[in-house]
């Protein structure tokens, strides 16, 4: 069997090797992150084209991939995400990185779950790049002292804490800006009221009965809760733009994904010192998580394949993986990857999805297109945009809505799918 090495170094031979690489990463964190890529792309004698495209929450550049593709214009590598991997397998149009997988033993590095989602009928046609946990509480400890409010541990203990920052004169959290944020919210809130075993049901596997169930009803009224507790000029806010807010001291707290360390060691920082990184409170029993793929599209020139060969083998390259998570704010998906030099919040991080893989409490998130994708994850978006910008719309109406839409939805897929 050939080396890791080795492919590289074939992949390097024969001239200078080029690769167009089609993402939605276009905030500081994220750009910082590619600029990784690209520097240890350049390293090995490729040329990497960062083609990024911003907004959406990565909707714009899956309209860009697709018309790229019909103007023959296909990328060597795109941002796509892995239940969407599984659609583009059927199209005819994906490449193959499986020599590069044999000769990386990437079965052997990567988590079963992981290697699964980035193969195509037992092949891999993708690279992943980390590993984020969505339901983190990102909290500025300065504010959270000088107005004598504790972390919050618990839901109860959340709801004082949100109430107490109000009377203080303080946005309790910054968030809502989009239905995106929203729906990220929504995943965290989803699992204070059950464990990882309701989220599987309810957001991931779509049971009728999880979707229209009173746990289901009782997150929906804890949504509203938050809302009642954020900006209310937050409308069109960037999700990166709130992290700010609470790196500031603008707003006391925020529901976001790992990501936000990035911005928040961009802001000169640190997670886990000046900005506390916290479980969700009531998600002690659940690791909502994604990770970000690339695909291999086919590509006729040969420059352009042994750009794709080196490009994987870079991303699972220890080097690479420290490097990029440090600067992403993810952890590293290959595994036992050194974590030294890393902040306390990515430590933790790992530790809980250790134990949360041992539990059987790793979920994949539906708001960011880890469960759901297409016209589900559409019907989802729009009941739960209806419910927060509708004060009037019961959480009992927004369950039968849901519950109702997703069925739909799920026919209409399988009908457009035969």
């Amino acid at each position: 069997m050939a080396s890791a090495a080795g492919v590289a170094s074939a992949a390097n031979s024969g001239g200078k090797s080029q690769i167009d690489v089609l993402n939605w990463w276009t905030s500081g964190s994220e750009a910082k992150s590619m600029h990784v890529l690209k520097q240890m792309l350049a390293d090995e004698g490729v040329d990497m084209n960062n083609d990024a495209v911003s907004g959406g929450g990565g909707a714009n550049a899956r309209t860009v991939l697709k018309s790229r593709i019909q103007s023959h214009r296909t990328p060597g590598m795109a941002q796509v995400m892995p239940p969407a991997i599984d659609q583009w397998c059927q199209t005819g149009l994906i490449g193959s990185l499986d020599k590069v997988a044999e000769a990386g033993n990437w079965d052997k590095k990567l988590a079963p779950r992981v290697a699964e989602g980035v193969k195509c009928d037992g092949k891999y046609v993708a690279v992943p790049f980390n590993i984020h946990r969505v339901n983190w509480l990102w909290v500025n400890k300065s504010l959270m002292r000088e107005t004598g409010v504790d972390i919050p541990r618990s839901w109860p203990d959340f709801v004082d804490a949100l109430k107490q920052l109000k009377q203080a004169g303080i946005t309790p959290i910054a968030g809502g800006g989009n239905t995106w944020q929203v729906a990220t919210e929504f995943d965290a809130v989803v699992a204070t009221v059950g464990d990882a075993e309701f989220y599987r049901k309810a957001l991931v596997e779509l049971d009728q009965r999880a979707l229209a169930s009173d746990k289901m009803v009782k997150a929906f009224k804890r949504l509203r809760t938050l809302k009642q507790y954020t900006d209310p000029d937050a409308a069109g806010l960037s999700w990166n733009h709130n992290t700010g807010l609470v790196v500031r001291g603008e707003a006391a707290m925020q529901i976001m994904g790992d990501w936000a360390k990035g911005e928040i060691i961009n802001d000169g920082k640190t997670p886990g010192k000046e900005i506390a990184c916290v479980t969700m409170p009531g998600n002690d029993n659940a690791y909502i998580y994604n990770n970000d793929t690339f695909v291999a599209f086919k590509v006729d020139a040969k420059a352009k394949r042994k750009g794709q060969a080196v490009f994987a083998n870079t991303v699972m390259s220890p080097k690479f993986q420290r490097r990029f998570n440090k600067a992403k704010g993810s952890i590293p998906v290959r595994e036992k990857t050194s974590l030294k030099g890393f902040d306390q919040c990515a430590k933790k991080s790992a530790k809980l999805y250790q134990k949360a893989k041992k539990a059987d409490a790793l979920v994949p998130t539906m708001s960011q297109d880890q469960a759901e994708i297409g016209a589900v994850k559409g019907a989802i978006f729009d009941v739960i945009a209806k419910f927060y910008n509708t004060d009037k719309m019961s959480a009992e109406a927004a369950v039968e809505a849901l519950a109702s839409r997703v069925k739909q939805a799920e026919q209409m897929s399988s009908l457009s799918a035969g």
